[in-house]
């Protein structure tokens, strides 16, 4: 009796061949379980850890990001944005002076949401047409006044106690074959 190995499809570790969209070429993964602060300011800024180079096989392929981060203020109004290096990608259009941005919290006047942390998770499908090592990276800033705070993997009122939290941020990078 003869051997048989019978299969739906085999997708090569460099890509679906030309016409064969769809297949993942390598993946890349960053988590940040260290707690980060925002210095002052009110311009955006990269959060250290939080971020994962991919050198594309191809020109042609795409970039799935999924993207996962814990975030808090004991103040005021954060924003954050996606970034491939230096450019915002995820944001919305700008209009007028307001913030072009992939998430923002705003804490309570009344501080019932001092101690939460918040989670701004999501995907995005990149095209950076290169073969160049790419950088995805997530940056937070406080655009209205630098009198606000923002604060990664850690909550805005870190009292050192059994419910003060501590989380982990994760940005996963994947090649897929155009």
């Amino acid at each position: 009796m003869a051997s048989q190995l019978r299969v739906d499809k085999i997708v090569p570790v460099d890509g679906a061949p030309t016409g064969g969209a769809g297949g993942v070429v390598q993946v890349q993964s960053t988590t940040k379980t260290g707690a980060f602060q925002k210095a002052s300011g009110t311009s955006f800024q990269d959060v250290t850890g939080l971020s994962v180079s991919i050198t594309p096989k191809f020109s042609t392929s795409k970039i799935l990001v999924l993207y996962d981060m814990s975030w808090s203020t004991s103040s005021g109004h954060m924003s954050c944005r996606l970034m491939r290096d230096s450019t915002p990608i995820k944001v919305g259009d700008g209009n007028g002076s307001r913030t072009q941005c992939t998430g923002q919290q705003h804490h309570s006047s009344s501080g019932q949401n001092q101690y939460d942390i918040f989670h701004v998770t999501g995907t995005h499908m990149d095209s950076p047409a290169t073969t160049s090592s790419v950088t995805y990276k997530m940056q937070v800033g406080t655009p209205y006044s630098a009198d606000y705070d923002c604060r990664v993997n850690y909550q805005g009122d870190d009292s050192d106690a059994s419910w003060a939290g501590r989380t982990a941020s994760t940005i996963t990078v994947m090649e897929v074959s155009a």
